[in-house]
């Protein structure tokens, strides 16, 4: 009893410390956004570890990121923040129960993390680089020590239920910059003071918002090497960036809603010192102001002159079942290179009536933060009413209106006639053009392992430039590609796209063909012969007829062809069953034999049941036609001018079928079947008939189902009746006069058709 009491006392106090643990919630005590130099980051003051959930952008134009934080309040906060920052554009605080939401406004949509920076919880924003050129902060470069320098040894993949994993082997722990590049979306990792042990690689991952990652010495030498990883990204989304006992760890997620818990300080490993440019820059760094030119960002200097696709090393874990949405990975439309216009500025309303052009660009550019250049010739009048649009699509048409166009560099728009804007792009396009011919002309070999190599060279002919060239080596199905930089990276993603393995599809047909039979044939013959005579004693009383000869049975040769033959020779009634396997036959007569009656029944009843199946089954690739034909060859000779041709003709069985997987994994095939068979009990000139049953169609069945495609179902029923005119009429005896045949028959035919595809 003691001891039961002293439980539930323990119990007691156990469950109000939770609760009071539980009740008291963390205090939001301030949001400070602190931009830097490549990144901005957004840091959550808290007066106590928090739990954060569902790190996720709710909306793509505007770009909103939204960040739960569990049991937390805000204190002393206002509920909208509208920093001064070149990304954020506002954060809004909502209630959500017990928790409280973040919304986070964008200017655009970029990668995220969550980190954690002087034991609070922050989010990074890793902007796109704009610059005209790739500079390392100096204040970094002061850290590196040349005699220290890092090796890079391995790449090495985790699959893991909510994200992929990249583990890098490194033999220390290097300074790190991120930067994120657009159209396509990238991540740019680089290991400062870093070295790679061997040549560059290009992975195809197709996992977490990740569809290739590649590895290269982007710059090698003193002062500061630095090896690139670059990840070829979907688009934005969130990753994470830690540093462990085994090197450096970059996952990407492909799963909302992930709860993080806020570790404290000192049970968490600490970031290396400096660990990214956006640290070692004080938080006032200026915004770098450069032309956007697009094909000057860096990339990772190609090292490899060979890039077949090459399998990343995975460590041993559970076997995780793939989505059904990542089969159709395939069949989603790939952005290889676009361009394309977006309007992602702040909403504005406007309403002006014959306001100078100039003074209405002002606005404009005043409200979006944006330093402004006339060209001499730009004049026109503005009459508007544009409610709640974004203002760079005002802007867009105002000018359009007026025959002007806009080119922003950096954060200054310059207006400008459109024909002097066309002529400056078209000697700039000139001098691109003459750069780009005049720049080194790079040589790569790129083995196909899927395509061939002479289908993958007339696709890429398009995309070369005047100095591009393809050469293909059958012997090994390889493409040896030359061409400049700028134009190498695009052929390659292609080739990527290009060179992927084609799935296969197994075709199985069933020919089912049914019969029955039912025959039933019944017959009659009988005849007499009577004789009155004085040779007998038994002619008549009177003189005429004294004699009298009755023969029912003497028929005229030729004409006893059927039934049975009787001891008279012949019947009267003829009418046997037109075949027959049972006969019973009577012949009756007197003592002197002089009336003599023969009678005979013949019958048949036949009846059969049959059934074949014919199962061609065949497999092929994805669009790829496939035959099969089972059988035999038929020779047909014809004679032509004295000429003796021969020629086959096929009685077999014959599956003809091309098929094509859907996006939805149903597969739509193109069928020919034919089932043809030699009739060799109706020959003609000594060559049997075809019997041709065959059936061509175009259906979608899904994977593994059955369907059926054809079917043929025939009936036939037949009486015959031979009878003597008017005789066979007599009731009860007229069936002495008649003969019955009655052929019923059954034929069916089925064409089902299962395929399946292999994985």
């Amino acid at each position: 009893m003691k001891r039961n009491v002293c439980r539930l006392f323990l119990t007691a106090i156990n469950l109000i410390l939770i609760t009071a643990l539980t009740v008291q919630a963390a205090e939001l005590s301030k949001i400070e956004v602190k931009p830097g130099l490549l990144s901005t980051r957004i840091l959550l003051k808290t007066d106590s570890p928090v739990q954060i959930r569902n790190l996720n952008y709710l909306s793509e134009t505007p770009p909103v990121l939204s960040v739960e934080l569990l049991g937390t309040r805000p204190v002393e906060i206002p509920a909208t923040l509208e920093p001064s920052s070149r990304l954020v554009s506002s954060i809004q605080l909502q209630p959500a129960g017990e928790n409280l939401r973040i919304l986070i406004k964008l200017k655009e949509k970029v990668p995220f993390r969550l980190l954690f920076e002087n034991g609070q919880a922050a989010i990074e924003l890793t902007e796109f680089l704009r610059a005209s050129s790739y500079q390392i902060d100096q204040a970094i470069v002061s850290l590196i020590r040349p005699d220290n320098q890092i090796s890079f040894s391995d790449l090495n993949v985790k699959n893991e239920t909510d994200r992929i994993t990249f583990l890098v082997g490194l033999t220390g722990q290097p300074l790190i910059q991120t930067f994120a590049l657009e159209n396509p979306s990238r991540l740019v990792i680089d290991l400062l003071n870093t070295t790679l042990s061997r040549p560059g690689q290009s992975y195809q991952v197709g996992r977490a918002n990740v569809e290739r990652v590649r590895v290269a010495q982007f710059k090698s030498g003193d002062p500061c090497p630095i090896t690139r990883l670059v990840f070829d990204l979907k688009e934005a989304g969130q990753y994470s960036l830690d540093m462990t006992g085994r090197g450096l760890q970059i996952s990407f997620y492909d799963r909302e809603g992930i709860a993080i818990a806020q570790k404290n300080e000192e049970t968490r490993k600490p970031e290396p010192p400096k660990a990214t440019l956006s640290a070692a820059i004080p938080a006032a760094a200026p915004q770098p102001s450069a032309p956007e030119k697009k094909e000057t960002r860096p990339e990772p200097a190609p090292v490899r002159t060979v890039a077949e696709p090459v399998e990343l090393k995975a460590e041993p874990e559970p076997k995780v079942t793939k989505p059904a949405a990542q089969e159709k990975e395939q069949f989603k439309p790939r952005v290889i290179q676009t361009v394309e216009d977006k309007y992602s500025g702040e909403l504005i309303s406007l309403k002006f009536k014959d306001a100078d052009l100039r003074d209405v660009v002002l606005f404009l550019a005043d409200f979006a933060g944006l330093n402004v250049i006339f060209d001499p010739e730009v004049r026109g009048t503005v009459t508007c009413n544009l409610q709640q649009v974004p203002w760079d699509q005002a802007l867009e048409i105002v000018l359009r209106q007026n025959r002007m166009g806009k080119v922003i560099e950096g954060n200054v728009l310059r207006i400008a006639p459109m024909s002097t804007l066309a002529r400056e792009d078209e000697e700039l396009r000139r001098v691109k053009e003459s750069k780009e011919l005049a720049g080194p002309i790079q040589v790569k070999t790129i083995t196909l392992s899927y395509s061939k190599a002479r289908d993958v060279q007339a696709l890429l002919k398009s995309r070369l430039s005047r100095s591009g060239e393809i050469v293909i080596d059958e012997r090994t199905n390889t493409l040896i590609i030359s061409e400049v930089r700028d134009r190498m990276e695009l052929i390659e993603r292609l080739i990527s796209v290009l060179d992927t393995p084609t799935p296969q599809v197994s075709i199985e047909a069933r020919i089912v063909e049914a019969t029955s039979t039912f025959i039933r044939n019944l017959g009659i013959q009988w005849g007499y012969k009577g004789v009155i005579d004085p040779f007998y004693g038994n002619q008549t009383a009177i003189s005429f007829p004294n004699k009298i000869l009755a023969d029912g049975s003497m028929i005229p040769q030729g004409i006893v062809t059927k039934g049975i033959g009787g001891p008279l020779g012949g019947y009267a009634i003829n009418l046997p069953a037109p075949a027959f396997n049972t006969a019973v036959g009577f012949s009756f007569a007197n003592i002197m034999d002089t009336f003599r009656l023969d009678v005979a029944l013949s019958a048949l009843e036949t009846s059969g049941q049959g059934r074949i199946i014919s199962s061609p089954k065949v497999t092929t690739q994805n669009n790829q036609p496939a035959e099969i034909v089972q059988g035999r060859q038929i020779p047909v000779q014809t004679v032509a001018n004295f000429t003796v041709t021969t020629r086959y003709v096929n009685a077999a069985l014959e599956l003809r079928a091309t098929p094509q997987i859907t996006a939805e994994g149903t597969i739509i095939m193109s069928i020919e079947i034919q089932n043809n068979a030699a009739d060799f009990a109706n020959l003609v000139n000594n060559i049997p008939p075809i019997t041709t049953q065959s059936a061509k169609t175009t259906v979608m069945v899904p994977d593994g189902g059955t369907t059926v495609i054809g079917g043929i179902y025939r009936t036939e029923d037949s009486i015959t009746r031979e009878r003597v005119p008017y005789l066979h009429s007599i009731p009860v005896l007229g069936g002495l006069f008649r003969s019955f045949a009655r052929t019923k028959q059954n034929r069916e035919l089925l064409i089902f058709i299962t395929p399946r595809i292999i994985k």
